[in-house]
């Protein structure tokens, strides 16, 4: 984490830009003032960084003409700006870099002169404190209640931006006029939502979202099982929901990446119009795979049936320590996860590398050991989670142990326990984590990157 306050400490938003673009996927911002285009937007351009721009909608014209004009020129899908009343926010996520969160807008003097002040998150403390999944909620908040640009809606703002330019003093009754424009939905901001129907809403979302994608992953699975799609290499008694996440793990990794940089953004722009043209295309490439391409095979044949019988409903709740690491080291999202998590958190000695193994097994005796707010062990939420009801509630399930205290424990996210349970009933709900995600967009299809 790093303090931004410009000509204070010397760290500058602009240092921030120039560090990124190696490693940024796709950039959201909902800044609520942007009038430098140059900032971030050209930026974005240039280096074909897809992004996803939520400006202020106000009558006075907080998003300058001639940006927005700019927007309507190029008309391409990777270039989206979406305008929304009440938007205050300055929030910028670089994601795959990091975020940053604080008051500087999109204007030269923010940036150069202002004395702002704002945090900026690294993508792994992002992932270690939850807050990336907070970011992702403002964002959905924000496009929720926002409007595209268009034609119409440009029309609008120019003609008031001349208005502005010839007056600068406000006239009240033009003003209202503007703000009864109807292309913008009315909203009248977060003021009135209780936390209480604000988490409401919250979890009905990531209920609909998650099972409307796990029907995509489903549908995939009957097709990636057929003998005809399956590599000679994976057994034919493989679940298919775990083939389709090892097909969906290798399209990934194959042939969404440019050098070391994941692109599955620009395919999804390519595929969102015809997904199955896409994946019978990634199909196609699948089947004639003569062995995995990473660790695919090992996946299927050996972990998945291991994990499998480690969290069966008689056992779960019983596993030692050493167990529930062996199971972990078989689960990619926490393996990811574990490599990124400070050595000091998990009581490693900061005196060498180690390995992923090594990591993940500290990670593993740290989370044995934790308790959740509602003093459960891990064991007690994995059994909750898998077993804890009918199987038609079990994302409802999923969503407590990611979002309530009594449920929710450190370093123990979404994907990981969206994997965990496609291991554990792999027939009724298909492993899901960012990289599935990630891989399904890429096809074109329209699902939710979880942080």
């Amino acid at each position: 984490m790093k303090l931004l306050l410009g000509g204070v400490n010397g760290d500058y938003l602009r240092d921030i830009v120039e560090a990124a673009a190696p490693h940024t996927e796709r950039v959201d911002a909902a800044v609520a003032y942007a009038t430098d285009g140059a900032l971030l937007f050209e930026w974005c351009w240039e280096h074909r960084i897809p992004l996803r721009f939520w400006g202020r909608f106000d009558d006075g014209v907080p998003v300058a003409v001639p940006i927005l004009k700019t927007f309507l020129d190029r008309r391409s899908p990777a270039f989206a700006c979406r305008l929304v009343r009440n938007l205050h926010a300055k929030a910028i996520w670089w994601r795959g870099y990091g975020a940053y969160v604080g008051s500087a807008n999109l204007t030269q003097s923010a940036w150069w002169n202002n004395l702002e002040a704002g945090f900026f998150f690294t993508e792994d403390e992002l992932a270690d404190t939850g807050q990336g999944a907070e970011l992702d909620r403002l964002f959905s908040e924000v496009h929720r209640h926002s409007a595209p640009l268009t034609d119409e809606l440009f029309r609008a703002i120019e003609a008031r931006g001349r208005v502005l330019q010839r007056r600068r003093v406000e006239d009240k009754a033009e003003s209202q006029a503007f703000e009864a424009n109807p292309h913008v939905p009315r909203w009248g901001g977060l003021g009135l939502v209780s936390k209480r129907s604000a988490a409401s809403a919250r979890a009905a979302a990531f209920i609909k979202e998650w099972n409307s994608t796990l029907q995509i992953i489903r549908n995939l699975a009957t097709k990636v099982a057929k003998e005809a799609n399956r590599p000679v290499w994976v057994h034919a008694d493989a679940p298919p929901g775990a083939q389709a996440d090892q097909f969906l793990h290798a399209h990934y990794y194959q042939r969404t990446f440019e050098g070391r940089q994941a692109r599955y953004e620009h395919h999804f722009l390519t595929n969102r119009h015809d997904p199955e043209a896409a994946e019978r295309d990634a199909l196609q490439w699948w089947r004639q795979l003569k062995e995995p391409p990473t660790s695919e095979a090992t996946t299927l044949n050996d972990w998945a049936p291991f994990v499998r019988s480690m969290l069966a409903p008689d056992r779960v709740a019983r596993l030692t320590e050493n167990e529930l690491a062996e199971v972990l080291l078989r689960v990619h999202a926490v393996r990811d996860h574990a490599r990124r998590v400070a050595n000091r958190v998990l009581g490693l000695p900061d005196t060498r590398q180690y390995t992923i193994e090594e990591k993940t097994r500290a990670l593993a005796a740290y989370v044995y050991r934790t308790r959740t707010a509602g003093e459960l062990s891990v064991l007690q939420v994995l059994e909750y989670v898998l077993y804890g009801g009918p199987s038609d509630k079990l994302v409802e399930r999923l969503w407590d142990a990611v979002t309530e205290p009594r449920f929710k424990l450190d370093h123990m996210g979404i994907s990981a326990f969206g994997e965990i349970v496609g291991w554990a009933l792999p027939d009724e709900f298909p492993p899901r984590n960012g990289r599935t995600s990630k891989a399904l967009r890429s096809l074109g299809y329209d699902v939710e990157v979880h942080a």
